[in-house]
């Protein structure tokens, strides 16, 4: 079987397997740049724990991040594990050619006073302004990611509760606790709501259809500029209700369910 061959099978799993389109496409991005190295006709049994050495070496040379490195790799490694299981290879490449360690970065976050001034730049008497401040409160108090924020739904909603059904990575759902502030802004933006709209998202435009990624990107390229916190970002946002969380006495293990990582070694970096 060619690598070409072996990689097109792959996707077509992660499909069957209900991935989002995102994850597809960082696999289909991360084997194709392997595929270009190793030649898409190569047979899989030619592909080897020196060969693979060399393709890690390759990707060093390119000045690329050290973490952007260990991405491809993981990737990579993920797609030969299957292809072993599927006894596609004899022999199992993943467990002789380890994940390359990555240098760890010290995670940036908000500081008290940039928090204040972040929030403080809304006009909450405009109803576009109240729904973007109460996308930053959610993401700063419960930690959403920015595509989980878009897909968030009026049925998922449970603000008397205090909690949230979040449509996470892999179709996985979650129970987010949301803080009584957020809880309180929510309750006014979705009094406002107009009762005409169609769409069950919480969030929607103008035009009452629902927000997209694009919409909340543009809206932080905008704040980026109002608050002159130049780094502002969507996950600048989680990040610093991470850190935070931690520091007021939370466990990493209540942390690892409410950001929705798989792994508690994702936590760590807290």
């Amino acid at each position: 079987m060619t690598l070409q061959t072996a990689i097109d099978g792959y996707l077509i799993d992660q499909r069957i397997r209900g991935n989002s389109s995102k994850t597809i496409c960082y696999y289909s991005l991360s084997l194709s740049l392997f595929s270009r190295f190793a030649g898409s006709d190569t047979d899989l049994q030619q592909i080897t724990v020196s060969r693979l050495q060399a393709y890690y070496l390759e990707l060093s040379g390119r000045s690329l991040a050290s973490v952007t490195v260990q991405t491809y790799i993981r990737a990579l490694r993920s797609f030969l594990s299957w292809c072993y299981i599927q006894e596609y290879i004899s022999v199992n490449l993943p467990d002789k050619f380890r994940l390359p360690k990555a240098q760890r970065k010290t995670v940036d976050v908000l500081s008290d006073s940039e928090i204040q001034r972040f929030l403080s730049c809304f006009n909450l008497r405009s109803f576009l302004q109240l729904r973007n401040f109460c996308i930053c409160s959610l993401m700063l108090d419960s930690g959403l990611r920015l595509h989980e924020v878009v897909t968030l739904t009026l049925e998922h909603l449970h603000i008397s509760d205090g909690y949230v059904i979040v449509d996470g990575k892999g179709n996985k759902q979650r129970v987010v606790p949301l803080g009584l502030s957020t809880r309180k802004y929510l309750l006014r933006y979705i009094s406002r709501r107009p009762s005409c709209c169609v769409t069950d998202r919480v969030f929607i435009q103008t035009t009452l259809d629902p927000i997209t990624d694009t919409t909340l990107r543009q809206m932080f390229r905008k704040l980026k500029f109002k608050t002159g916190i130049k780094r502002l970002r969507a996950h600048l946002l989680r990040h610093t209700f991470a850190t935070r969380f931690l520091e007021n006495g939370g466990d990493m293990y209540t942390l690892q369910q409410i950001l929705g990582h798989t792994s508690l070694e994702m936590v760590k970096i807290y």
